[in-house]
């Protein structure tokens, strides 16, 4: 069933900002936090009027698609990535396919301002054609396994005037992460959403912090959100939180697979758990391959150089059914084109995983049932590593 009366709109945050926190508090959370929504979340944020669209029945608003713009670090490159949000359509409107003209829509406006992915989080978006981005990694450990020999750093919370100052320490501390965003994202976050402890040098200079709070799940636990500065300092403070809370267990969740903190916890005694996802969690759906991949072939050509193919010449068509590119090779170089190759990989839509390394590529080839002609194989694993994105909490959207 369709109503195609309804057209979609772009929103006005001069005129359907508040409308679209009620609906989304509606929905989601009662009725209730809906100053929030308008003043935390959709506005203040890097939300992207220009892409996203809304429904309206008459004066009614029945539906909003929402899409939060920001640059998505890939080692030391940068796409540009449309996360999806706050997806809602009043119950009165259901089954009318209204989120599905909505999304279409988006999706050929984020082609026309430059996007490349994107990328969000929930259950009812592989027809759309969103493969599986990253896993729900989370890191368990028991602070007797890391014995602490220094004192904490004095620390204290994070007032909201710190954040600038913490944005510009993430990004400088987060440079080389695939899958985080480059901050700032949310311009006004609420005061209980900080749940930061940050300390300073002598000069007066942030050089560290832990973000920290009860799990949602399990209360007992505290959570450790994002961290940056020198690991046993990090864990020192978290032990700091622990002991003055009702804790009975500490974890990592959303920390970069390399970071320091997580490889430190490597060395000793840890449970990381890996949790995966058939249909939900987070997914990855492309926007424009061709410019994704232009923007990649400075990392590209690094990895080649790196591999077996580092003096081949020959090109590898990547197929992902309505969109499709032909990386040239030759003489260490990789230019775009649109010739057809021997060397092909017909991959759907889970040509997007490649691209911000969400597996190990056989895995995602495997998984995919993906097809491969000729050298199609061994050239997207010498290309198209694991890089175990992970996006921090504070980020989401």
């Amino acid at each position: 069933m369709t109503a195609p009366h309804l057209q979609p709109v772009i929103p006005n945050p001069a005129e359907h900002l508040h409308a679209m926190g009620q609906l989304t508090s509606d929905v989601f959370s009662g009725g209730q936090y809906v100053d929030a929504y308008c003043d935390n979340y959709i506005g203040n944020s890097h939300y992207d009027w220009h892409v996203s669209r809304l429904f309206f029945d008459g004066e009614r608003l029945v539906h909003h698609w929402g899409v939060w713009g920001y640059q998505m670090r890939i080692e030391t490159v940068q796409l540009k990535i449309g996360g999806i949000g706050a997806v809602v359509t009043h119950p009165e409107y259901r089954k009318l396919n209204l989120m599905h003209r909505a999304a279409q829509e988006s999706f050929e406006a984020m082609a026309r301002h430059g996007y490349d992915l994107s990328i969000l989080r929930g259950r009812h978006y592989v027809k759309m054609g969103y493969g599986r981005a990253w896993n729900y990694v989370t890191y368990r450990f028991k602070l007797e396994d890391f014995p602490i020999t220094e004192p904490a750093p004095a620390h204290q919370p994070l007032r909201i005037e710190d954040v600038p100052e913490m944005d510009a320490f993430y990004n400088q501390t987060h440079a080389a992460y695939t899958g985080t965003a480059v901050r700032p994202t949310f311009y006004n976050k609420h005061p209980e959403d900080l749940c930061t402890h940050a300390w300073r040098d002598a000069a007066g200079r942030l050089v560290g912090y832990v973000r920290a709070a009860p799990a949602e799940e399990e209360p007992k636990t505290l959570l450790c959100l994002e961290a940056a500065g020198e690991p046993r300092q990090c864990l020192a403070v978290l032990a700091d939180l622990f002991r003055s809370g009702e804790y009975e267990k500490i974890a990592c969740f959303t920390l970069p697979h390399l970071h320091p903190l997580l490889q430190y916890l490597r060395t000793g005694n840890c449970t990381a758990e890996n949790r995966y996802f058939e249909i939900t969690g987070w997914r990855v759906r492309l926007i424009n391959l061709a410019s994704a991949l232009q923007k990649l072939t400075p990392l590209l050509e690094k990895r080649l150089a790196e591999s077996c193919f580092a003096h081949w010449t020959g090109a590898l068509l990547l197929d992902a059914g309505n969109q499709k590119a032909t990386l040239g090779i030759a003489g260490g170089k990789i230019a775009l084109s649109t010739e057809t190759s021997p060397h092909t990989l017909h991959g759907g839509a889970d040509i997007a995983r490649f691209l911000i390394g969400s597996d190990e590529p056989e895995e995602i080839i495997r998984q995919a049932g993906m097809e491969c002609a000729g050298l199609a194989q061994p050239l997207v694993q010498a290309l198209f590593p694991n890089l175990y994105p992970m996006m921090s909490h504070w980020d989401e959207y």
